[in-house]
């Protein structure tokens, strides 16, 4: 593992949210692939792509983050997904989970909460582990 870059799918409509992540991926040694909205997610795996990481936002245009997150259970994505909004409502929440999301972050996504999700769900580099 240490040899192959862990990949994480960020699904995420808004740019400057897209760079922020992005550069904290880089810095956490991870790749990363962006989508704009949930339909492009889900066809990005439906192309034969897979993660070790999908951050998916809540509300987006075409499809929403919940959508996305139930058709790629239903495809068969075994990853973890984390649902980012800075909507902390609990029904947001409670909607996302039972989407099939593993967890909720609230947004901002800053270099410490991405580093827990990175050691929760074992993908911290060599050196970590």
């Amino acid at each position: 593992m240490a040899n192959s870059m862990l990949s994480a799918l960020l699904v995420e409509d808004n740019a400057i949210a897209r760079v922020v992540v992005s550069k904290l991926m880089v810095e956490q040694g991870m790749a990363l692939e962006e989508a704009e909205n949930g339909k492009a997610a889900v066809e990005s795996v439906k192309g034969g792509k897979s993660y070790d990481l999908i951050l998916m936002d809540r509300e987006m245009p075409v499809m929403d983050g919940h959508e996305a997150t139930k058709q790629l259970r239903l495809l068969g994505v075994k990853a973890p997904i984390v649902a980012l909004s800075a909507d902390t409502q609990q029904c947001h929440k409670d909607l996302f989970l039972q989407a099939g999301a593993d967890e909720f972050i609230e947004k901002p996504l800053t270099k410490d909460k991405l580093a827990q999700i990175l050691t929760k769900y074992g993908l911290r580099r060599g050196d970590a582990l």
